[in-house]
């Protein structure tokens, strides 16, 4: 078992360790924070809730995001602290880097089904170029945040089988706005933006 725990990894065992100081300071146990992220949807139950603030199992961007909103926190709460390197220009994409289209490859397969908010961060995203260290997951997150704040992912409509989205919820929007935007902070961090430059980057920032 200790093996497995130290293959996650420093940011998996962070995630965990960030999740068990959360659920402790409001004084749940954990079969109460399982309560709560069934309430969001997320059937986790209380053995594997263990493992993952032991840091012995991942937690996909799904999940992390149950576990923010079960927990009142952002999602970067929940990361570790994020420094971006000081250049990724000649950096080449592999085991240690990737590049931001790769992260949202999945997503923009069908670019006629993305939603708005979600193409403008795919682009800015693309010209991050390489992210390595925690960028991949603050991207990934971001995301994901986006793909809810357009309506969440596409569904076959029953009555006519096209692919919709589903309503935005009025009460939802500004806590998902927030998160997203703190997200793409994190992401940002480290990265100087000039303000003169052409490169988009400062939509990114005011997601």
């Amino acid at each position: 078992m200790a093996a497995r725990a130290s293959s996650i990894g420093p940011a998996g065992q962070h995630v965990g360790q960030a999740v068990a100081r959360a659920r402790e300071a409001r004084s749940w146990d954990q079969a109460e924070l399982v309560t709560r992220l069934a309430a969001e949807g997320l059937a986790l139950s209380q053995p594997i809730l263990s493992r993952v603030e032991a840091g012995a199992r991942r937690v996909d961007v799904d999940e992390l995001l149950a576990l923010a909103v079960a927990l009142g926190v952002a999602p970067v709460a929940l990361l570790p602290p994020h420094t971006a390197p000081e250049s990724t220009a000649s950096e080449p994409s592999g085991p240690g880097g990737l590049r931001g289209a790769s992260v949202v490859g999945v997503v923009l397969d069908e670019a006629d089904l993305v939603g708005p908010v979600s193409t403008a961060l795919a682009d800015d995203i693309e010209q991050l170029g390489d992210l390595t260290g925690m960028e991949p997951t603050l991207a990934a997150t971001a995301v994901r945040l986006a793909e809810l704040v357009d309506g969440g992912r596409p569904f076959p409509c029953d009555e006519c089988g096209h692919l919709v989205r589903g309503p935005v919820d009025a009460k939802t929007l500004p806590q998902l706005t927030r998160e997203l935007r703190a997200t793409v902070a994190a992401l940002l961090e480290g990265r100087a933006v000039d303000d003169d430059d052409d490169d988009g980057l400062g939509d990114l920032g005011a997601v």
